[in-house]
């Protein structure tokens, strides 16, 4: 693309040109949207200012070089005008300038690339009173021609708020998950803020005040003084004082009122709050019950019948949370369907899919997965094994359909983590040969009134080759796809959230395929979100899959889905075909495959992440003294070396193919106490490892040969 007095200029193939049309009334059209579409920025506060949404169309796939302008009038005289600035970038509100602008409006693609025309969108900040808008277009050396007007209604009086908690607490540590985006979470006698926007575009002045008070405690109002000019636009933070100490619920009111106490404005704020969080250990798991106080969507009939969260499952179910020494948490949450994610402190998820059967599905309803088993019929956990060394869990279930009709295949999913907070994602499928299956796809859940364009990074997605290097950023929506000429195999990492310091990690050595982008989601023609949206999971019940946006956004948790594997499967571990019985008991000949992956959840930069993989990839060899190698000398699912101990004192020569990252050792016959742990001839502290008698976790990165001693106690 070219750009021509900031104009962006489109070639019919979408590709660059130098040859520029000029426009006429009819191959340029002006849409607005009043107020502006809900599903994209500007969010929150920054709407204040800008009450209504200006898409400019082209017929054409080319854009005449020269000027636009949007002009703003009252009564038909000119009262304000802003240069238009035509961007390809998708408006994820985190490249949205949020500043005002009084000379200047960048509109967003909001193109849908199956139309014939092309389309920008923005909102602009018009902070003066008027009742209609034009679109001009300024060829150089000719007179400005006005192409299409159109009546707009702004109000005389524009008021936002939003509250937010002083200290960010990932909720999962507070004991809940995905609290709605509209709410406000805190602990016990936390602090929050508010910041307000205000705006006053009628002909007098405003002399006004701001009141915020919780209603638990009307009597503490924070009161700020607001001098409103016309056209001036305010924006302030406000500190609240501590919230209640011993309620759980409250609700934040938020008022403008006038010089005469009459009520401007007025907003309530649901208020979740924690009294007593739950106690989690630095590495390790824990049962729970993760609390979640919005109804839940049951649709009935057509009709929306909410549910208790409470009781939507036998009380004898609990949700399970693996914690990791740098805070990242993994959970099995009831509302996933025991469907396991990374908990983010941005209060959104990410998934890495599960086994999902795409062919043969004759005679079913909908989508056969396990996140149609809503009420977890089939869906279990269980805490397999937890120690300072290891934590292993292990999560049974059976896609199911709409009406949870199953086919007899039987997945099981096993992971294990390590105090490094990295782990593996083992899943072992039986299933009838000729069943085609999904097993991989990045999902980022989000609670309810999240929109995507608001939370998403605009690049959501790095990919590394861990043989060569090369990498790059994938942006989402899809539009250049040469990341896919990298060389196989690549790592992936996730942003959960534009904000979160953490990202999800996603590895298998065996894959040789890139995923698939999701497209977007449109209406009207325009581009709502930048990849594909549901609400019918999690929580949600009665909804089939859903292919468009709704209104459930503002009801219940929705998700999110960015790239997909599809029938792109690893290379398993292990493959054989065997006469097994099914799910229902039935003998049959079946196919049973594994897989595994290397995940984690962590900031470490490009390098070292190369060096975590390429470790995992290809292990170190062994030359041992004391013990022999086991037959199976390495397990990729558990990223373990196995060692069977013959003697008190084993000497392990570690001989790394590039890198050894933080080996792991399975210890057969083991004593259980360790003695003294030496690594090139020093002894190591006891936080440099992990023992449990039977697991070793070495705290150590090796790129050259070193001697690993260990000494046991009779």
């Amino acid at each position: 693309m070219l750009f021509l007095s900031n104009v962006v200029v489109y070639s019919v193939q979408g590709q660059e040109s130098a040859v520029a049309k000029i426009a006429i009334p009819a191959e340029v059209q002006m849409h607005i949207i009043e107020p502006s579409h809900p599903w994209r920025p500007p969010f929150g506060v920054n709407r204040i200012g800008r009450s209504f949404e200006v898409i400019v169309t082209f017929r054409s796939k080319e854009i005449p070089a020269g000027e636009f302008f949007l002009a703003g009038l009252l009564n038909g005289k000119e009262v304000c005008r802003k240069k238009l600035l035509l961007t390809d970038k998708t408006p994820f509100a985190e490249i949205v300038p949020q500043d005002e602008d009084k000379n200047h409006l960048t509109l967003f693609s909001v193109n849908n690339p199956g139309k014939k025309d092309i389309a920008f969108s923005g909102s602009p900040a018009i902070t003066e009173k008027i009742d209609q808008v034009a679109l001009i277009f300024s060829e150089t050396g000719k007179a400005p021609v006005e192409l299409t007007r159109q009546a707009v209604t702004v109000p005389s009086f524009e008021a936002e708020a939003v509250a937010k908690h002083d200290r960010v607490i990932n909720p999962v540590d507070l004991g809940t998950i995905l609290v709605p985006a509209n709410w406000l979470l805190l602990a016990g006698g936390q602090k929050a803020y508010v910041t307000l926007a205000v705006l006053n575009r009628s002909q007098d002045n405003l002399a006004a005040c701001s009141k915020i008070w919780y209603n638990s405690a009307p009597q503490n109002k924070v009161i700020e003084p607001l001098t409103l000019n016309q056209g001036n636009r305010v924006q302030k933070d406000l500190s609240l004082p501590a919230c209640s100490k011993s309620l759980q619920k409250d609700i934040l009111h938020l008022s403008v009122e006038n010089a005469e106490g009459k009520e401007l404005w007025h907003k309530e704020i649901k208020v979740m709050i924690v009294q007593n969080p739950p106690a989690l250990p630095s590495f390790g798991v824990v049962k729970t019950k993760l609390r979640y106080d919005s109804p839940i969507i049951n649709i009935v009939d057509g009709k929306n019948v909410p549910l208790s969260y409470d009781e939507l499952w036998k009380p004898e179910f609990e949700d399970v949370v693996v914690c990791l020494p740098n805070g990242s948490r993994w959970i099995f949450w009831r509302g996933t369907s025991y469907i396991p994610v990374w908990a983010g402190k941005y209060n959104t998820c990410l998934s890495y899919e599960w086994a999902e059967r795409l062919s043969p599905n004759d005679g079913f309803t909908d989508c056969l997965e396990p996140l149609m088993d809503k009420e977890l019929r089939y869906s279990k956990v269980e805490i397999v094994e937890s120690t300072n060394s290891r934590i292993h869990i292990r999560w049974n279930y059976q896609s199911c359909d709409f009406n949870y009709k199953v086919n007899g295949d039987l997945p099981v999913e096993d992971y294990y983590f390590y105090p490094d907070g990295f782990g593996t994602r083992v899943l072992t499928l039986k299933s009838i040969p000729e069943a085609e299956y999904e097993v991989s796809e990045l999902i980022i859940l989000a609670p309810q009134a999240a929109f995507p364009l608001n939370f998403m990074s605009p690049d959501p997605v790095d990919i590394i080759s861990v043989t060569t290097g090369e990498k790059a950023i994938i942006h989402l929506p899809e539009a250049d796809q040469t990341w896919k000429k990298i060389s196989d195999p690549c790592v992936y990492r996730i942003r959960l959230h534009r904000d979160e310091p953490l990202a999800a990690i996603f590895f298998n050595p065996n894959l040789s395929s890139k995923p698939g982008a999701f497209k977007p989601v449109y209406e009207n023609e325009f581009l709502a979100t930048p990849a594909y949206w549901g609400g019918h999971w999690p929580l949600s019940r009665g909804f089939n899959t859903m292919w468009n946006i709704n209104e459930s956004v503002w009801d219940g948790p929705s998700h999110n889905s960015l790239m997909t594997w599809a029938s792109n499967r690893p290379k398993p571990v292990i493959s054989a075909v065997t006469e097994t019985k099914d799910a229902f008991g039935t003998l049959k000949t079946m196919k049973v495959e594994t897989w595994a992956w290397l995940i984690g959840m962590t900031d470490v930069n490009d390098d070292t992440l190369l060096q975590i993989t390429q470790s995992y990839a290809k292990p170190p060899t062994l030359d041992v003294s004391g013990a022999i190698q086991d037959p199976e000398h390495y397990s990729f699912e558990r990223r373990a070396m196995r060692l069977v101990v013959e003697k008190k004192k084993v000497r392990i020569m570690i001989r790394p193919d590039r890198w050894c990252v933080n080996p792991v050792f399975e210890l057969q016959n083991a004593p259980e106490q360790l003695q003294a742990v030496k690594l090139g001839g020093k002894t190591l502290q006891t936080d440099k490892y992990a023992w449990d008698g039977n697991i070793f976790w070495l705290n150590a990165t090796i790129d050259q040969p070193v001697i690993l001693e260990l000494l046991f106690r009779e």
